[in-house]
């Protein structure tokens, strides 16, 4: 067991130090042009706290072949007030959704409806708690171009307030940077080997359309991952981009924030299978948690035991991951509180699922019937 430990550890740091490579920009700024116009269309339900910003860094972008347009999704906060200051002073067109349709998850029908009033040959998709880098968009665009793919997104800056999210939230980092090596997935034609994140993605309207758009995933609740997939089955490259320094989001704030929102979407990333979601946890534990335990009942600070120089190994590799995403050392300190409490909010979404459980968020409920 200590050897496949040791060589699964290995490959985590192999898949790390590639996806530092893989993350480089093979585009130079400004080198594309700005022959497309781009859409920007933004879903929004009840963010009048983070809208302003969102729209203020969206305005100012150096890409200037930009129409913006925003959705109302039934917020019963500022939010439409805000949109209406916005679009009467002429910075964008905003809409209110219409009554949500049976069998849709509420995003997915405000993505669908953005999508009829584009005008771009390129559309963006970005969620309205983020903020932007002047260069965001360009620097996406351009990077789609340089590497010839239909889609990319960011794999975005985490903002991180409290302790729990400094402890939990890079998590999502771990996954990106060591357990895939993304490089790799790009050759495969596996519709599996695609990933995205939906805080932003960039995309051809053309490819948009083929894959039937949001309306071939109007039930998903993990829809980022499902619009990634579609496209790969097509044949068209997706790619995922470093977002550190261009596209800043703050997922959650607090510890049951975290929960709930990683148990809605953690098991759809393993598309619903429970086989593969269970394989992989399991190995997590092995490989994360496991040799932190086996120390604790058996402490010997010395290289011969194989425990403490796993522990070094991923200690390492954390450390030097917490360097290169300017994330929190608290995550580093608390790993095994980290995998502990990821591990729970995984199982927790296969169990909550499968059983046929509600999902909860933003204020609705989705039943998962896969």
């Amino acid at each position: 067991m200590n050897f496949l430990v040791d060589a699964i550890l290995l490959y985590c740091l192999i898949a790390f130090v590639l996806n530092l490579f893989y993350f480089r920009w093979i585009s130079q700024a400004g080198s594309q042009g700005q022959d497309d116009k781009i859409s920007v269309l933004i879903p929004v339900r009840n963010e009048e706290k983070k809208l302003a910003r969102c729209l203020d860094s969206l305005l100012n972008q150096s890409y200037r072949n930009l129409e913006i347009i925003v959705m109302d999704d039934h917020s019963d906060d500022a939010s439409w007030k805000i949109l209406s200051e916005y679009q009467a002073a002429g910075k964008l067109r905003a809409f209110r959704s219409t009554a949500l349709p049976d069998g849709w998850s509420g995003k997915n029908w405000a993505c669908h409806q953005l999508s009829l009033h584009a005008t771009g040959s390129w559309l963006a998709f970005v969620d309205a708690d983020t903020v932007h880098a002047e260069d965001s968009i360009q620097r996406a665009y351009e990077e789609a171009v340089a590497r010839g793919a239909s889609m990319v997104s960011y794999l975005p800056d985490l903002v991180t307030v409290s302790v729990a999210e400094k402890v939990v939230i890079p998590v999502l980092y771990l996954a990106f940077y060591v357990f895939f090596p993304l490089a790799f997935l790009r050759g495969f034609k596996d519709r599996n080997a695609a990933l995205a994140i939906g805080t932003f993605i960039l995309m051809r309207r053309d490819v948009y359309d083929r894959v039937g758009g949001h309306g071939a995933l109007r039930d998903e609740i993990v829809e980022d991952m499902h619009l990634a997939r579609l496209v790969k089955a097509e044949g068209q490259g997706v790619e995922l981009l470093d977002g550190t320094g261009r596209l800043f989001t703050r997922f959650y704030s607090s510890a049951a924030e975290i929960w709930q929102g990683f148990s809605k979407n953690t098991f759809g990333a393993f598309g619903y299978t429970i086989a593969p979601a269970v394989a992989t946890l399991t190995a997590c534990y092995f490989v994360l948690l496991n040799p932190f335990v086996r120390f604790a009942l058996s402490p010997a600070w010395d290289l011969s035991n194989p425990f403490f120089t796993q522990i070094l190994l991923i200690l390492f590799i954390r450390l030097a991951l917490a360097v290169r995403t300017r994330h929190s050392i608290l995550s580093v300190i608390f790993h095994p509180v980290m995998v502990c409490f990821a591990l729970g909010f995984a199982f927790n979404s296969i169990w909550k699922i499968a059983r046929g459980s509600p999902v909860a968020w933003k204020g609705r409920a989705y039943k998962i019937t896969r």
